[in-house]
């Protein structure tokens, strides 16, 4: 029997420029090529930086660049399983850092540096700092110990490039310091400084974003979320379940439950098409909701709660149709 339903789990969305995609990774492999010599991987698309770093091209769908990871051998060990463990810790000096953004910036451009790096941080995965540049911010990860929070000349051990690039989603958090960052979803992305006062908190909207960074911890809900839509983003955000044939009912009366047992307070909304107008209610002790009085129409709907997945889908108000209420199950989220 086909399933009614079907699973969405983005909560995040890259941005891209065509409806279907078009492979541009051609050019930077040979541009890689002329800088870096022959890929050590052609699939994953790793090339030698030296005899023991190596330089990770990570592109999207479409063959555009957005990231860049550069490392040593031993660190990667499912990629290299044959690199021996060094004595003493690997580091690129200074020179061969700037060396090395040089060329990468031969592959795509990253612009003047804005702001150097400051004071190490630490984190789980080691004492890193950011340099900040016109396209591109860089995690630099000089230390593995606490002990090697250092104010002067830091030698880099591993390094993350991330481009900028357009990615659509509702800001959960902002900090400005030590560097501009934006929490979407549950991972932080760089933004340049002058970009913190047009972001709104809590609404969906396109972001100039570079990341995400992987060495600062998760970030907090500080106001409601909504989606594209205009609907609520439970927390955290679970899968979504989408009803892919409509339901047509004489009006918006139903019910939300997990098995026998119903749900209070769960957020009901609805939007007519061709309207931007969420309407919003929550279900009683009984589970129970209701819109009255709303016209007739096609509806775009989503059930949330927190702890929970959503629920997606169409709804027909029809007052020729049979009669009957809205039942929907609420699975708990995963």
């Amino acid at each position: 029997m086909k399933s009614r339903f079907g699973v969405v789990t983005a909560c995040v969305v890259l941005l891209t420029s065509v409806a279907f995609p078009v492979d541009r990774s051609g050019l930077i492999i040979e541009k890689a090529k002329r800088a870096f010599g022959d890929p050590l991987n052609a699939e994953h698309h790793v090339f030698p930086l030296n005899d023991t770093y190596v330089v990770w091209l990570i592109l999207d769908n479409e063959g555009n660049l957005f990231e860049v990871v550069v490392g040593p051998k031993s660190y990667y060990k499912t990629e290299f399983p044959g690199a021996k463990t060094p004595s003493r810790p690997e580091f690129l000096s200074e020179a061969e850092y700037e060396d090395t953004l040089r060329r990468i910036s031969g592959l795509k451009h990253i612009g003047a540096l804005k702001k150097r790096h400051g004071t190490a941080i630490w984190s789980a995965l080691g004492a890193f700092s950011t340099d900040c540049f016109e396209e591109a911010f860089v995690d630099r990860i000089v230390g593995d110990a606490p002990a090697d929070l250092q104010d002067g000349v830091q030698s880099v051990g591993r390094f993350d490039l991330y481009f900028f690039e357009d990615i659509a989603g509702s800001p959960k958090q902002v900090r400005t310091e030590p560097n501009s960052m934006v929490c979407l979803g549950n991972a932080w992305y760089y933004l340049p400084p002058e970009d913190v006062k047009r972001i709104h908190l809590g609404k969906w909207q396109t972001l100039h974003v570079a990341g995400p960074n992987l060495y600062v911890n998760g970030c907090t809900r500080t106001t409601t979320l909504y989606d594209a839509d205009g609907f609520t983003i439970e927390e955290p955000a679970n899968e979504m379940i989408v009803v892919d044939e409509p339901y047509t009912v004489q009006e918006l009366v139903g019910q939300v439950h997990l098995g026998e047992s119903p749900l209070e307070g769960v957020n009901v909304e609805v939007r007519r098409q061709g309207s931007k107008k969420v309407l919003r209610t929550k279900t009683t002790g009984a589970g129970a909701f209701r819109f009255p009085g709303v016209p007739e129409g096609r509806y775009k709907f989503k059930v949330t709660k927190d702890g929970f997945k959503s629920l997606s889908g169409t709804i027909l108000v029809n007052r020729h149709a049979g009669k009957g209420s809205l039942s929907f199950e609420l699975p708990v989220g995963t």
